[in-house]
């Protein structure tokens, strides 16, 4: 048996010891249906973020089984990690308990541990104390899990927002501070379709898009170019140091599962305010999403270049240059699906 799978079984041994009461609840990224195991206490901070079934609506096949709990009780916490302090380092990654079977990895920003069985189809999620994490961390919960599942199903986890019209999307890329979520938000309170900001599912293949969290980070000057946002934000007290964070229902937005992918849209604040549209390059489209995807990815795997690649050349690209009247910013995006037709 090697060290990785060895590692997992005293994990998932003491995940299940910790969660005798657990409950399950199901969501979907598309296709691909998984369940969150977790306490009450976790459950209610860990899948808020996830868009619950639509009453009637059909649930897809379960793909995968996420467990989490926490070190409130010290008695259950994980195994003693093998691999020392430093073996983690310098993404997150656990090399030497990580294989072709099950991926390791440490997030050093939460302290949580992450393990992944992806032939007994479960991930396990420790984390010190899941009511303390600090609110962007359950806004975008099992990031690393996910992303890691996704790509098994031929997806790919992306750092970008996306919004659509009449069934097309457009998929928003950049670095932090580029207008991303300005123009996704400002799209949203527009009319158009959500499915997410900060981080969205492709499938390169199908030319698809897939909403993974129902929620929204956005800085205080996105803020005070949409009002609208002040009395929907739950961490008000802590934008200036995480970001403005809100959870949508469908009586806020029109939130949107999957939807067709039209264009890459690579927003970035306009020098003289003015907003302008013109054709990107391949390379540029890459450069806007690889960077920040991996860096937000633990690196990725082998398959995220690989589908980012096949993606900026499946899908065109434009750039917007994203000016202070937010109220042209719904029929700019519309124009670019226009052009990609």
């Amino acid at each position: 048996m090697s060290p990785a799978v060895s590692f997992a079984r005293q994990v998932a041994d003491r995940a299940e010891t910790a969660l005798p009461q657990a409950s399950s609840r199901r969501f979907s990224i598309g296709d691909v249906g998984f369940e969150v195991v977790a306490s009450s206490t976790g459950q209610r901070h860990l899948s808020r973020a996830f868009w619950p079934f639509e009453s009637g609506a059909a649930e897809p096949s379960l793909s995968h089984s996420i467990l989490a709990w926490d070190g409130t009780d010290a008695s259950i916490g994980p195994p003693p990690r093998p691999w020392g302090e430093s073996g983690h380092e310098p993404l997150g990654i656990v090399a030497a308990y990580s294989d072709s079977r099950v991926r390791c990895a440490l997030d050093i920003h939460t302290s949580t541990l992450i393990l992944h069985d992806r032939e007994q189809h479960r991930s396990f999620t420790w984390y010190p104390a899941i009511a303390d994490l600090p609110t962007w961390a359950k806004a975008s919960p099992f990031r690393i899990p996910l992303s890691w599942l996704l790509n098994e199903h031929g997806m790919q986890m992306v750092h970008g927002a996306a919004v659509s019209l009449n069934g097309r999307a457009v998929l928003l890329a950049g670095p932090g501070g580029s207008g991303k979520s300005t123009t996704a938000l400002a799209c949203a309170f527009a009319g158009m379709g959500y499915l997410g900001d900060d981080y969205c599912a492709v499938e390169p293949e199908k030319r698809t898009v897939h909403m993974v969290y129902r929620t929204a980070k956005a800085l205080r000057a996105t803020v005070r170019m949409l009002p609208v946002l002040e009395d929907k934000i739950v961490n008000p007290d802590k934008v200036a140091e995480e970001k403005g964070i809100m959870f949508f229902d469908a009586d806020d937005v029109a939130l949107v599962h999957s939807a067709d992918l039209g264009a890459i849209l690579l927003p970035r604040i306009s020098s003289d305010g003015r907003s302008r549209l013109q054709s990107a390059s391949r390379r540029d489209a890459m450069h806007a999403l690889l960077p920040s995807t991996v860096g937000g990815l633990m690196g990725g795997t082998d398959f995220t270049a690989k589908a980012l690649l096949r993606l900026v050349q499946n899908v065109p690209a434009f750039t917007m240059e994203l000016g202070t009247d937010l109220e042209g910013v719904k029929d700019a995006v519309s124009s670019v699906l226009e052009r990609a037709s």
